[in-house]
């Protein structure tokens, strides 16, 4: 996850092409027409081992030492095998970014046996270069007239950033895109992207004034973790939509093993991409329509659509369109009917979708909108128009535009045909307009547009609080590093039980035995009813119905109510054992109380493993019916109760649950509050690989689970950085007031609301720069809903008498992608002064910068803020005043510089955070 040297390559002021000529086919020779025929403005040069003295103009020299200048971005089109060793020499010439065009590297090999695009990686890594490819397509940035591919066609000027995998699927969206009058910022591919990845880009391009959306296509994410944490960063400022192909293991890049538990791996994905603030699309058509709402539209509120047409066919299209994809009409209010009618002529009824007839004006259309306008309960409408002879569609455009001009509401058209109606569509896009070609590319669209809303809406909201359980974390650590020094891959039963009951969640009361006698002479102690469970080696591991069919043969035999029938249960399990498990281990029985008295309908959830994504939450149905009816529902650790009710929410076994349960809201909350203990223990035991409770079903009490296993693995982290509890320490001030440091936590919004609301005016001029009166939900929510893998807020707390905690001051960093700078804001309490919280804040963000390796930490302060000033200067900032920002700049090192780039970075101008 960096930007360095990329500069380098999106605004080079020199250029090397090193294998081109003037052969019709050579890759080089396609690059540089391509630069030339841009009208490039920089420096070019031409490596060829042939040693011509010039390319098509361009000066040639033999080899890269006879260069006499040091290149910006060399681009690399010379046979695979020598690609390693031009990097080299490269790295040697002082060139810090290149491009290696060369395709086929992922299938040559070198003396090793490794493919060369691994030599091509170590040796750019030895050398200090930045790569973009093996493999890519090479890049387009029309602002700076460069063209350095070998496409077949240049691209318009735009604000569209475009990052893609595959060079093929590059050049058909150059020309798809050419062709609806698409314009792009920046245009690459990546190739194999051994280097220079997803991530990376997505960086640079959040940063990057010139782009206001983001289009990704994909194949694989190698390194899930950072580019999570790049796109949340992105998608928070611009409109980020990937297409990610190989959904199926027939079509994938780089197939893996499916997880325990799981039929396929594209859901995985799924969850990653709604995590990171992304709307994912089926298709390249998909992608440029979903860019045209999240571009065009208006964001609203309201999720409901008006659909308004000159005839009932087109709109009855668009409102199965709408029902289909989830969509909901919208209702008209009283007043607005009435207005309605007094419009429309008789014969027409007023209904959503409104007909206006075939012979409607482009008077009655803008007076229909006007009317929808005033009706709070319309937010977003769909005005469509079929041509006739009445009327000429480019006048009923027209008076579309006149009149949202006028309008809040969020429009959109659709005219249908082609012949007659282009000129309308093309006033439509120059006015920012959205339209489309047909019905159900409209709706899909708009739903595309709900959907992006939806999830930063979901991404923004605050998080219920509910009272964790008091776990002893080391006991629960300690139990499991006990059972890996014994070199069991599993917990046993009971020591499972023992596991989840630590962190709150309930079990069923168990009783163990080691044979028949013993069982017989637990259930006289209990009395019954029971339930016998037959315990083996292959049943301490998860997801076992999904991977053996141990559905087809009973592992629990329900209800026993007298001895006889608790002796032939045991029996007939061993049996059935003997047939199905004859080399697991053997290792007693299990006496359950009944669940009897349990009720609401029956989840699986629990934990597995991806090969790449780590840790995963899964929630849904068991055995057979998770593969038939696909009902495992995927999310990314860490959860709170918004996120796990999401993840609950798309689950067949939620819609059972709201239809049958007699508790639906407590049993909907119960497995809620599970799939968030589960998060937490992911967190605190990364060694567990799986664990499934099946099923979970609901007492007076919340959520009981019956069953559980739980297998073990190497420790993985998971790919979004969970909240850090180790960061947390109780310290005590100047006057004896014991406070709480530790990180922010989304859960804190309502707390954070009120502790900036209640400073002086002075106070947030200081913070913020400007008086603020008002912090809406939004703000507040970007405060406390942080990556604490690129933020880190540490907030001073104390109990309050009802049991909550007080908000007394906090302490924020942004860092930058490459861990060079990190800015700083500080803010306490006005009724804390003196007491020397702020410096206890600063110097344990300090403390934290200089762990985590950042080289420098940075800030501005007013002049007239004389307490920060003087704090700064006491801390060992180097403080000075900016003439031409009117600030106080502070600047305090933190690590020494350990590279050249690292050191000009440090000592040039102060890039934007």
């Amino acid at each position: 996850m960096s930007t360095r040297n990329l500069n380098a390559l999106f605004n080079p002021r020199s250029i090397v092409v090193i294998g081109a000529s003037e052969r019709a086919t050579s890759l080089g020779g396609m690059v540089l027409r391509n630069l030339m025929a841009g009208d490039y403005g920089g420096k070019l040069l031409v490596v060829n081992r042939h040693g011509y003295d010039q390319v098509h103009g361009v000066a040639c020299v033999r080899r890269v030492r006879s260069m006499k200048l040091v290149p910006d971005l060399a681009i690399i089109c010379t046979p695979p095998e020598t690609v390693p060793k031009v990097v080299r020499q490269l790295g040697e010439a002082g060139v810090r970014t290149a491009m290696v065009m060369t395709g086929g590297m992922s299938r040559s090999h070198s003396r090793n046996g490794q493919p060369l695009m691994y030599a091509v990686r170590d040796a750019a890594r030895k050398a200090g270069i930045r790569v973009l490819g093996p493999n890519t397509i090479g890049i387009m940035s029309p602002s700076t007239n460069l063209n350095a591919t070998y496409a077949h066609m240049g691209v318009l000027p735009g604000k569209i950033g475009f990052v893609g995998q595959s060079g093929t699927v590059c050049s058909a969206v150059i020309d798809w895109a050419f062709a609806r009058g698409v314009g792009f910022s920046r245009l690459l591919t990546l190739g194999d992207g051994m280097d220079i990845g997803h991530d990376d880009l997505i960086d640079y391009l959040a940063e990057d004034p010139g782009t206001r959306a983001i289009l990704l296509h994909m194949e694989h994410i190698p390194n899930p973790r950072r580019f999570i944490s790049a796109v949340r960063a992105a998608s928070r400022t611009k409109p980020v939509i990937a297409v990610k192909s190989g959904r199926y293991p027939e079509s994938e890049y780089m197939p893996q093993p499916l997880p325990d538990g799981l039929t396929q791996s594209d859901p995985i994905y799924d969850a990653a991409l709604q995590r990171a603030g992304v709307l994912r699309v089926n298709g390249l058509d998909e992608m440029f329509d979903g860019l045209e709402s999240l571009s065009r539209m208006r964001k609203v509120r309201r999720e409901e659509l008006v659909v308004v047409s000159n005839g009932v066919g087109p709109g009855v299209l668009a409102v199965d369109r709408l029902k289909y994809q989830g969509g909901q009409l919208a209702s008209f209010s009283e007043k607005t009917v009435e207005a309605l009618q007094k419009r429309l002529p008789d014969y027409l009824s007023v209904r959503n979708p409104l007909d206006l007839g075939f012979d409607a004006s482009p008077q009655l259309y803008a007076d229909v909108l006007e009317i929808l306008g005033k009706d709070p309960a319309v937010a977003n409408v769909m005005v469509m128009y079929t041509p006739t002879l009445l009327e000429d569609t480019l006048h009923i455009a027209d008076s579309v535009l006149k009149a949202v001009k006028r309008q809040r509401l969020n429009v959109f058209t659709c005219w249908l045909g082609q012949a007659t109606v282009l000129d309308a569509r093309e006033a439509f896009y120059e006015e920012g307009l959205p339209t489309f070609f047909s019905p159900e590319k409209a709706i899909r669209a708009f739903m595309h547009f709900v959907q992006h809303q939806r999830g930063q809406r979901l991404l923004a909201e605050t998080p219920e609080s509910w009272p964790e359980p008091e776990v002893d974390r080391q006991e629960a650590r300690k139990m499991v590093q006990r059972v890996i020094r014994s070199r069991r891959d599993h917990l046993l039963h009971q020591e499972a039980r023992q596991l989840i009951s630590a962190y709150g969640i309930e079990t069923l009361e168990t009783a163990y035995c080691d044979d028949e006698d013993d069982a017989i002479e637990a259930f006289r102690e209990w009395g019954g009813p029971v339930n016998v469970t037959l315990l083996h080696e292959a049943g301490c591991h998860p997801f076992l119905e999904e991977t053996t069919g141990r559905g087809r043969y009973k592992a629990t035999i329900r209800r026993l109510n007298d001895e006889q029938g608790v002796a032939k249960a045991c029996r007939l399990l061993l049996e059935q054992y003997r047939k199905h498990f004859p080399n697991s281990g053997f290792l007693g029985f299990a006496l359950h109380q009944t669940d009897a008295h349990l009720g609401g309908i029956g989840f699986s959830v629990g934990i597995t493993r991806d090969a790449v994504f780590g840790p995963l939450i899964v929630c849904g149905s068991a055995g057979a019916r998770v593969n038939v009816m696909t009902d495992r529902r995927v999310g990314l650790p860490p959860l709170n109760m918004n996120l796990a009710y999401e993840l609950v929410s798309r689950s067949y076994m939620y819609r059972l649950l709201r239809e049958y349960s007699h508790h639906p809201e407590d049993d909907s909350r119960g497995v809620c509050q599970t799939l968030v203990t589960l998060s937490q223990i992911i967190s605190d035991i990364p060694e567990v690989r799986g664990l499934e409770i099946l099923p979970l079903l609901f007492g007076t009490e919340g959520a009981v689970a019956c069953d559980v296993a739980i297998n073990l693995g190497e420790a993985v982290s998971p790919v979004i950085k969970p909240y850090p509890r180790e960061l947390e320490e109780t310290v005590v001030l100047k006057s004896g007031r014991e406070v709480l440091l530790r990180p922010i936590r989304a859960e804190d919004e309502p707390r954070h609301l009120e502790f900036h609301e209640s400073q002086s005016p002075e106070t947030i001029r200081y913070r913020f720069f400007q008086y603020r009166n008002q912090f809406s939900h939004e703000d507040v929510a970007r405060m406390v809903q942080i990556d604490y893998d690129r933020e880190m807020v540490f907030i001073a707390t104390e109990s309050t008498e009802d049991g909550d905690e007080r908000t007394l001051g906090s302490v924020r960093v942004w860092t930058d992608a490459d861990n060079i700078h990190c800015e700083f804001a500080v803010m306490v309490r006005d009724e804390m002064r003196g007491e020397g919280l702020g410096r206890v804040l600063m110097e344990k963000m300090i403390r934290y910068c200089r762990a985590r390796g950042t080289l420098e930490m940075v800030g501005n302060v007013l002049p007239g803020n004389e307490s920060m000033n003087g704090l700064a200067r006491a801390l060992g900032f180097k403080v000075t005043y900016n003439d031409d920002e009117e600030v106080m700049d502070l600047r305090l090192s933190l690590n020494e510089p350990r590279e050249d780039w690292q050191l000009d970075r440090v000592d040039g101008e102060l890039p934007p955070i």
